[in-house]
């Protein structure tokens, strides 16, 4: 069985459940996204320090896998495919979540009768302190709020 301690100097890549997601400290973090327009965008959420939550699958993405490396890495992959578009997704997370998180994405999207399009993403985030009193966490969702 695997236990919750920090992942061994080397070994398999680890299979993960969404509720096996490391869990952002809650409060208020500073993100930085950078897409290579030349602007990167910057802001500031605060989260609830639950797991995080995954957006509804979209049709034909049957394959989809998270995985902790033996370096402690979080790796997402997802393939989808309809008669209409194909799409493949690769990121990868670190950082201890407490205090810091960084991740890059790769995207590369074909549609029907198109040439293939890749597109990346690289994010940085740290966290800066509790968010203000009274202030609804940003991912907190319908039915499920912090509190």
């Amino acid at each position: 069985a695997a236990s919750g301690g920090a992942p061994g100097a080397s070994g398999p890549d680890v299979q993960l459940n969404l509720a096996d997601l490391p869990r952002p400290r809650a409060g208020l973090w500073q993100n930085t996204i950078d897409d290579g327009d030349g602007k990167p965008a910057t802001t500031t959420s605060c989260l609830s320090g639950k797991t995080p939550t995954m957006p509804k699958m979209p049709a034909g993405c049957s394959q989809f896998s998270i995985k902790r490396t033996f370096l402690g890495h979080i790796v997402m992959d997802m393939n989808c495919a309809t008669p209409e578009f194909t799409m493949v997704m690769h990121s990868d997370a670190t950082g201890d979540f407490q205090t810091n998180m960084s991740s890059d994405a790769t995207m590369t999207m074909s549609m029907k009768g198109g040439a293939p399009h890749t597109s990346k993403m690289h994010s940085e985030a740290h966290f800066i302190g509790p968010c203000a009193p009274g202030q609804t966490p940003d991912d907190a969702g319908d039915s499920n709020a912090a509190g």
